[in-house]
C-alpha cells in the first residue's frame, strides 16, 4: 500500500533530515512512483522516493510514494499528489466506483487513477467538516490515509484504518504513514487540520477484511 509523508509549516521550514527521512521511510511503502508538492508546485517521478531532492524545501509539502493499484505501474501521470484546482491530494486508499462518480459528478478524469475523483470533489468542499462527509459519502468504512495541500500552505490530514502519523515541533507538524521518532498516530477516523487542532470525526469504522481482504496495515 501507498506510503504519504509531509509537513505543515508553522514558524519556520522544515528540518532538512528529519524531512528527507520521512521520506525514505514513506517509501518502502511504493516503490512504483513517488512525487511530492509545495503550494503551488509539484513534482512527480517514476521509481522510488529519491529525498535528497528535498533538501531545497522549506514550506508546507505533502508527499506520495506508490504502490499501483488503478492505473498502470508505469504511467506517470497517476503519480501522486495529484493537482485538482487549487489543491494536491496525496491518497492512500481506493475509492469504489470512481468511474461512475465521475460521471455523475460530470467530471472528466485525465488519469486511470481512482485518487482523482477523491481529488476534484475535494475541490467542490468544505477543507473541515466537508472532508469528513464526503469520506463518508464516498466511500463508506473503506480504509483510507490522506494529505490535502492548498495553495496558501494548509495542510489537512485524514485517515481510517490506515496509519498516519504526526509530530508537532515549534516550526509546525511532520506526518508520516510509518512511526518516527517522537510521533504518535492520528487518531483513527478523524479528519485533522494541521496548526489549528480542528478535528472533524468520520461517521464510518473501517472495515478492512471487508473492503480489502487483508491485514489492517503492514509496516
Amino acid at each position: 500500500m501507498c506510503g504519504l509523508f509531509g509537513f505543515w509549516r508553522g514558524s519556520g521550514p522544515p528540518e532538512a533530515d528529519r524531512l528527507r527521512s520521512l521520506a525514505r521511510a514513506a517509501g518502502t511503502r511504493g516503490p512504483h512512483a513517488h512525487g511530492w508538492a509545495t503550494p503551488g508546485v509539484r513534482h512527480v517521478r517514476l521509481g522510488p522516493v529519491n529525498s535528497a531532492a528535498l533538501s531545497p524545501v522549506v514550506d508546507s509539502v505533502i508527499g506520495h510514494a506508490r504502490l499501483a493499484t488503478a492505473g498502470a505501474h508505469d504511467d506517470l501521470a497517476c503519480a501522486q499528489p495529484l493537482r485538482a484546482g487549487s489543491l494536491h491530494v496525496a491518497h492512500n486508499g481506493t475509492v469504489p466506483g470512481a468511474a461512475a462518480l465521475a460521471q455523475r459528478h460530470g467530471f472528466a478524469p485525465e488519469t486511470a487513477s481512482d485518487s482523482e475523483v477523491l481529488a476534484l470533489l475535494l475541490t467542490r468542499t468544505d477543507l473541515g467538516a466537508g472532508v469528513a462527509t464526503l469520506l463518508d459519502t464516498l466511500a463508506p468504512g473503506v480504509p483510507l490515509a490522506l494529505l490535502v495541500l492548498t495553495d496558501d500552505g494548509r495542510v489537512l490530514a485524514a485517515r481510517r484504518g490506515h496509519p498516519l502519523h504526526a509530530l508537532t515541533r515549534e516550526e509546525g507538524t511532520y506526518l508520516c504513514s510509518l512511526p518516527f521518532p517522537g510521533s504518535s498516530p492520528l487518531p483513527d477516523a478523524t479528519v485533522t487540520v494541521c496548526g489549528s487542532g480542528e478535528q472533524y470525526p468520520l461517521a464510518t469504522t473501517a472495515h478492512l477484511r471487508r473492503h480489502q481482504g487483508g491485514p489492517q496495515w503492514t509496516p
